[in-house]
């Protein structure tokens, strides 16, 4: 598809947008023979429109009542093995300031750094080097080849995870800070019957000045991480992050590591999560401590925090492992942000309408901003509370419109391999169904 064909699609979508009740409007005039007034709220559209943000209320509603419940954390003092796992490709820009914060991590135990240099063709090979002679802790590990059964991501994980000598397999991205107690910190809540713990991460540090899409990316980052936070309080582990997770080798042992869903280009700590719930005996918890939260670097700017999130919402693009209810939830998430956008936009046309939009908005809002300002309040976050959080709830819906749309128009950009691994992924799939439900494979066989 060319870029004119592209951008054609994207023009379809803003007439259509914008055209829709314009069109809805001159029809029922003319049928009716009087004005939109009062009539406009008994359409399809804000019928259904008001069920999806009703729907979506409701879930919030959940999400808090995980933020509000009481949850006494239990902790275990222990020091096993961890193995530290970084892949790394093109990383020589960040890479320092992780290996600098590795280096100063307090931790009683054996401890050791695998980072994986993923074919890069810059200095990052040198760096991963010099840092490994600099401290015994760090193992270099190169990969010169694909892995056919695995997406480029996964593979260098994975390669890091078979050559690794820990018990607990910690996983952080190169360009991210960690604390010096996050190691420590994460490994105490690892009590007999835990196999995963799941660590928060934050893009700006408490008090520091921010520019608007700063505090927006921010709060943002903090709406992900609060609802992960509230369904594992609630015993509902749906998701993850790459970024920030520990989890017992054995356990990824038992689970087949990442087998049936390896191939998949992105996403695959929430495929993780999913998967390691499923062990009997075993429960996977939330660790918000101050001490383990790990530090990602902001995008330099809205346009890229955009293509950031297309980036996120083009791997949903292959749902095939997914857990239904996140997937919902997902759907639940664009479609109502997706409706609310348009019939926003559409109030100039029919003013009519904002009797009714503007209330609904109105309401969506003020249980988001409840949710992630209690949420912030008990992180520690107050400096965000406020007018950043009022930007934030304003202008999440079409914020959640424009990434879900534009993922369908221009999916995000994942490197070559990974969009055909999951194409060739996805394949492989459907030939699978596909021969499973065959009228030859259902047909008795000869005896």
């Amino acid at each position: 598809m060319d870029l004119l064909e592209k951008q054609s699609r994207m023009i379809k979508v803003i007439q259509w947008t914008l055209g829709f009740t314009k069109t809805y409007s001159r029809i029922y005039s003319v049928t009716t023979g009087v004005n939109m007034q009062g009539a406009f709220s008994m359409s399809w559209f804000l019928i259904v429109l008001s069920a999806l943000v009703t729907a979506y209320i409701l879930l919030l509603l959940v999400i808090v009542l995980g933020i509000i419940l009481r949850i006494t954390k239990s902790t275990k003092s222990h020091a096993p093995f961890v193995s530290v796992i970084v892949p790394a490709r093109n990383e020589e820009s960040s890479l320092p300031t992780l290996l600098n914060s590795l280096e100063q991590q307090i931790y009683p135990g054996k401890l050791e750094f695998i980072i994986i240099d993923d074919r890069s063709d810059d200095g990052t090979s040198s760096i991963i080097r010099e840092a490994s002679r600099r401290d015994s802790r760090y193992r270099y590990l190169r990969l010169d080849l694909p892995n056919d059964h695995f997406s480029p991501k996964v593979n260098a994980v994975n390669a890091g995870i078979q050559s690794a000598k820990g018990e607990i397999i910690m996983t952080t991205d190169a360009d991210c800070i960690a604390p010096p107690y996050w190691v420590k910190t994460m490994v105490e809540h690892f009590k007999c019957d835990v196999c995963m713990v799941v660590g928060l991460v934050e893009t700006s540090r408490a008090e520091t000045v921010l520019t608007w899409h700063e505090y927006f990316e921010t709060i943002d980052w903090f709406s992900l991480m609060l609802t992960m936070r509230s369904l594992l309080r609630l015993g509902r582990p749906l998701a993850s992050t790459a970024n920030n997770q520990a989890y017992r080798r054995e356990s990824f042992e038992k689970i087949g590591g990442f087998s049936g869903f390896g191939k998949s280009p992105s996403g695959d700590e929430d495929l993780l999560t999913q998967k390691l719930a499923k062990l009997p005996g075993m429960k996977i918890v939330i660790a918000d401590d101050q001490a383990c939260r790990v530090f990602t670097k902001p995008m330099p700017s809205f346009k890229s925090l955009l293509r950031q999130r297309i980036r996120w919402v083009s791997r949903y693009h292959h749902p095939m492992n997914y857990h239904p209810g996140f997937l919902a939830g997902l759907i639940l998430l664009a479609s109502q942000s997706t409706m609310l956008t348009i019939a926003i936009v559409a109030i100039p046309f029919a003013p009519e309408i904002a009797l009714w939009v503007i209330p609904l908005w109105g309401i969506k809002i003020g249980v988001e901003l409840f949710g992630i300002n209690l949420g912030l309040i008990q992180l520690g976050r107050q400096d965000l509370v406020g007018l950043p959080t009022l930007l934030w709830a304003v202008l999440h819906a079409p914020f959640i419109a424009i990434i879900s749309v534009w993922s369908l128009i221009k999916p995000g950009g994942w490197s070559y391999e990974e969009a055909q691994s999951g194409k060739l992924y996805l394949y492989q799939r459907f030939r699978k169904i596909g021969r499973k439900h065959s009228p030859r494979s259902t047909s008795p066989k000869p005896k």
